[in-house]
């Protein structure tokens, strides 16, 4: 038991080692799905650690700003600025987390709803999980939010975008 816990932290730190190298050489093959393998779709793997999630400053003279590029520069990222928006009642900056397909689902009803589960239920994506694939030209890494079902984090033009309201409760939109 000891050995293949030991073996399963070797795999997950290669593979964060192999994530921060491409990211950092800049290389097409780390930011284009197409420049990866086929054997890499479906294949199970852990999203390494991140930094901090910024929102963008706004002052009641300027318009939004949106989300530094930072809140969504992985999944992780990516969950933990929808948990910070949610609990920050910043439904407009919320919405801009999801894919423009889900978008018009975050209306008041359903954030405030997610808002209401998120305090009820720990929030605790199964990373160690983590289904890696490619869909209409980017990466997405699917991953169990809240025990049941996963949800989509789409990479596009360098922000994971959620394909889904993870947040909602069972039965509804």
């Amino acid at each position: 038991m000891r050995a293949a816990r030991l073996v399963a932290v070797a795999l997950v730190c290669a593979a964060a080692v192999a994530f921060l190298l491409l990211r950092r050489s800049g290389t097409d093959a780390g930011r284009n799905p197409a420049g990866t393998s086929e054997s890499q779709s479906g294949t199970r793997t852990a999203v390494p650690p991140t930094s901090a999630v910024r929102v963008t400053p706004r002052s009641a003279a300027n318009p939004p700003a949106g989300l530094d590029r930072a809140a969504l520069a992985s999944p992780r990222d990516a969950v933990q600025t929808q948990l910070r928006l949610l609990e920050a009642g910043e439904r407009d900056v919320f919405r801009e987390t999801f894919l423009p397909s889900v978008q018009p689902q975050v209306t008041a009803a359903a954030f405030a709803a997610c808002r209401k589960r998120v305090r009820q239920a720990p929030v605790r994506p199964d990373w160690e999980t983590a289904e890696v694939s490619a869909s209409g030209g980017h990466r997405v890494l699917r991953v169990s939010m809240l025990g049941k079902s996963t949800t989509g984090f789409h990479e596009v033009n360098g922000r994971w975008l959620a394909d889904a309201l993870w947040c909602l409760p069972v039965g509804l939109p």
